[in-house]
This record gives C-alpha cells, structure tokens and sequence, in this order.
C-alpha cells in the first residue's frame, strides 16, 4: 500500500515526498508500478462493500497520487458522508487541493461531525525538541520515560525534567529507532531499530532489535532481520513469560519472531499477512497476538498460527492504528494514518475476535501534531502528542529549534465502560 496507510508518521515522511504542509496547486504525478494494481483491487473490493470509509479514502488517496483532483474530491465527498470522521484536512498527498474550497467544505463538514473531544493531561516533558521520536515506553520501577529517535538515539527522561542519553546516536549499529517496549520482568528496553535509504546512508545501521539492561543502560542483544527478508520493521512487543518479542515489518506485512537463544529474527507471518502492518500487542494471557493493519487489526492464534480480521460494525474504524496495546478485554491506540491523530479504543467479545464497538478517547487536542505511540502504565496510556515529525525531512538539516516544542507525554486514564 502506498505510504498514508498505517505505516506511522516515522515510516510516512521517511517514505513519502517531501511536501509542504502549505504546497500550492502543484502536483507530479506518481510512477509506482504498484499504483495502478493496488487501485484496482480496491475498486474490486469496493464493489461488494461501497460504504466501506477506509477503502473510500485509500482510493481516493491513489487517485491524489495521479493528480487526479475531480475523482479524489468526489471520494472524499463520500468519506465526508460516512460515520467515523476520517479526517483528510492534513494528508500530505492532498496537498495539492488544500487550498481548494470544495477540498476545504470537506474537511469542514469532517470536523463539524466530530467535534474536539479532550480529557487527557501531561504527565512528562522531554525537553529536547529536535528528539523527533516515533516510538516511548516507560518503566514503572524507575518511573522513566524511553523515547526513540530519528537522530538514532534513544533518550530518558522522568519528573525531575532532565533528558539523558540510554544509547548515543548510532551505538552498537542503531539505525532509525521506531517502536519501544520495556520488559518490567527483566528491566530491559526492546527498540526496533530499521535502516533504509541509499547504501552510504545505511552503511552504519543494523536493522532489526536491540535489547538494552535498564539497570546499568548496557546493550543486552541484537535479533537482525534477515537480508533477504526486505522491507523495514516498525514497532514491537515482548511477552513477559518467555522474554519473546514480535515485531512487524510495514512494507512486506510480515511478523517476526525474537527467540531466546538467537540473533536471527525469525519469520512468524509471512509477508502480505497483514498488509501496512504496524501496531502490535499482546493478549493479556498472552495466547493472542494483535497486529494493527492497512485496513484493521488482525488476531492472531500464537500456538496454531491461524489468523482472522477482527469483525465489527460498520461504524467501527480500527484501520491505520499506529500504537496498539491490550487493556481489559480492549484495545487501545493511536490513529493516524488516515486522520490527523486520534486516541480509540476497541472493546471486544470474550472470544477477542470481534469488536463490540469503539470509542474516541481524545481527538482534535491543539496539542497534537502527529501523535504516534504510547504505552500503558497501569490503568492510564500514556503516549506523546507532538512528535513533529511533518517538520522533519530525511536528508535534509533539521529545523531550528525555535521553530520546536518540547515533546509533551499525555496521560488518559483508562476507565471501565
């Protein structure tokens, strides 16, 4: 799938072309050999579903990457007509229609319907504003926060304020850091670690895991993805009662595994399991893994490997998750993919293999700018409001500062419905 599907912001502006939130009326039109395939098999798939809002978008995505304005207005239209208040106001494919006013009724009409809704606070601030981070997690037993970064670094911060470096820029092989996850059991940070670009450009990086002891911030281990395998691995999560760790791997929608005992990842899920594959999350008696998807979230059987696209109503959008977490028979995220950023929540059956219904726990917050991941602490997600990751071009200097925020944790507790 193209690159506004649930790659995450980190993977998107790494991928995407480099467009100005404000670019005017200009557009080249894509070459992807890919583009005109995928556009196919989602006119096929909307023939038997044509309300379906995630294909709608999707669609009327490819059509913006052809320049194609008159078809991408009229799907968007149907979006805009649609429950689930899929926001295309900051895509930066429809850059060259933001300033058209039929594009600007649309997203108007999006926001009207879905009004800001806002209970969270902050509970940390790293105040390094060029941190750029897509992946955080954060230990209970030292009460740290970890953010990754695509400075290729990982950095530490608690109440005090004061921001410290776990591993500097480029240790031990570190590539583009994207999901974090802490092993309370074994006090160990897990963070997935890709590369990509040109060979002078990844000549230094490692793809794959990296385990670090957060007890005295030595590397631990390195699981590497296999050179054949391609692609690039985006977020991760261990279970705590054998020390495994799952990764995903975007571009190929493949699962890895990370044993014990290896230094190879191992493939779990095959590539095209799970397509735009990104969010993971364990069951709490770990049995059920969850991988989040192009089109929604996939339930997986860890012990038969079987596998099934969780139902849910129609007013249910569960596509795009870019951080997800099992909390008390629900799971809970980050969407972002194809909305600007919103906090959901998805309860489900006692079987785990249909969503009941959904709830927006936070949207519309002025503090967003591109919302990512977070991580549980408890009966609360935290996860970080404004990785600014729009003002962040590969390749290109960063920003300065004084154009930055600090990067703001929220936290929202997570109550029982």
């Amino acid at each position: 799938m193209t690159c506004r599907s649930a790659f995450g912001f980190f993977f998107f502006f790494m991928l995407a072309a480099a467009l100005s939130p404000a670019a005017s009326a200009q557009c080249t039109p894509s070459v992807s050999p890919a583009l005109d395939p995928e556009m196919a098999s989602l006119q096929a798939r909307l023939s038997g579903t044509p309300n379906d809002a995630v294909l709608l978008y999707n669609l009327a995505a490819d059509y913006a990457a052809k320049c194609d304005s008159a078809n991408t207005l009229a799907l968007l239209h149907k979006v805009a007509d649609l429950p689930g208040g899929l926001d295309p106001s900051e895509y930066r494919g429809f850059a060259f229609i933001h300033d058209v006013p039929e594009f600007k009724a649309i997203a108007a009409q999006i926001r009207a319907r879905n009004p800001p809704h806002i209970q969270s606070h902050t509970s940390f601030i790293i105040k390094e504003p060029n941190l750029f981070p897509e992946g955080m997690a954060y230990a209970r037993f030292n009460g740290r926060v970890y953010a990754g970064s695509v400075q290729r670094k990982i950095v530490w911060t608690n109440k005090s304020g004061g921001v410290h470096d776990l591993v500097r820029a480029g240790q031990d092989g570190l590539g583009y850091v994207g999901g974090l996850h802490v092993d309370e059991k074994r006090k160990q940070l897990w963070a997935v670690s890709s590369a990509f670009g040109d060979a002078a450009a990844t000549s230094s990086m490692t793809q794959g895991l990296f385990i670090y002891d957060l007890v005295n911030g030595k590397h631990v281990a390195t699981f590497v993805l296999p050179e054949k395998a391609g692609g690039f691995l985006n977020d991760v999560t261990v279970a705590s009662s054998s020390g495994e760790a799952y990764t995903t791997n975007t571009d190929t929608g493949a699962v890895y595994l990370a044993r014990r005992g290896s230094r190879e990842l191992q493939l779990f899920l095959p590539p095209g399991t799970v397509p735009g594959a990104n969010g993971i999350a364990l069951s709490e008696d770990e049995k059920t893994l969850f991988v989040a998807g192009d089109f929604g979230i996939t339930r997986v059987d860890l012990q038969t490997k079987s596998y099934l696209t969780l139902s849910k109503p129609a007013d249910v959008i569960d596509a795009s998750m870019d951080g997800l977490y099992f909390y008390r028979q629900s799971l809970v995220g980050i969407q972002n993919g194809i909305h600007p950023g919103r906090v959901m929540r998805f309860y489900l059956d006692p079987g785990l293999a249909r969503i009941t219904h959904g709830e927006i726990l936070e949207t519309y917050n002025p503090l967003f700018e591109n919302p990512t991941t977070g991580c549980l602490d408890g009966d609360s997600l935290l996860f970080m409001a404004n990785p600014q990751l729009h003002k962040w071009v590969p390749g290109k200097p960063l920003p300065p500062v004084s154009e930055l925020h600090d990067i703001r944790i929220l936290r929202i507790i997570l109550r029982n419905r």
